[in-house]
């Protein structure tokens, strides 16, 4: 079995009972969500966005992106992208990844500076869509009709 060699840069959140159409719906309100908006601010430092989020279709699936950076004491960490697709029917899924080409070759602090504070604004983004987003409704049970019992 192959074992991967290097570290993966990419976080992933579930939103759980928040359907994509609604997330996406919150999202695109570029009022709330657009270019300049801070998604995530703690004492580590924050996640901005640069733009606001734009539909990508070259999925089978709707998929929302956003370019964004996260910074510590108003200077960049790193360049990230965010994402916002389905998990499920009723859930949503959050990613951010980093845009640089070789973050592989970031120097340990770096590296510690952007696990840090991409871990804790991947959550609190992920709280805050919870928070702003209305929870799906539930699936409809089948049940059976007593004429085919």
């Amino acid at each position: 079995m192959h074992e991967l060699g290097w570290q993966t840069f990419v976080l992933q959140r579930r939103i759980n009972d928040r359907p994509t159409v609604r997330v996406a719906r919150t999202v695109r309100n570029a009022a709330v969500f657009g270019a300049g908006t801070t998604l995530s601010s703690c004492d580590d430092g924050a996640l901005r966005l640069d733009e606001s989020f734009a539909r990508v279709d070259s999925y089978a699936e709707p998929t929302w992106r956003a370019n964004g950076r996260l910074v510590r004491r108003n200077r960049r960490v790193a360049l990230v992208q965010v994402e916002i697709s389905p998990w499920s029917d009723a859930d949503t899924q959050l990613v951010l990844r980093p845009r640089a080409s070789n973050p592989q070759r970031w120097s340990r602090r770096r590296l510690r500076r952007y696990f840090l504070l991409a871990h804790q604004c991947a959550d609190d983004f992920a709280q805050l869509l919870v928070d702003t987003t209305a929870a799906g409704q539930p699936l409809p049970t089948r049940r059976r009709s007593l004429a085919n019992a």
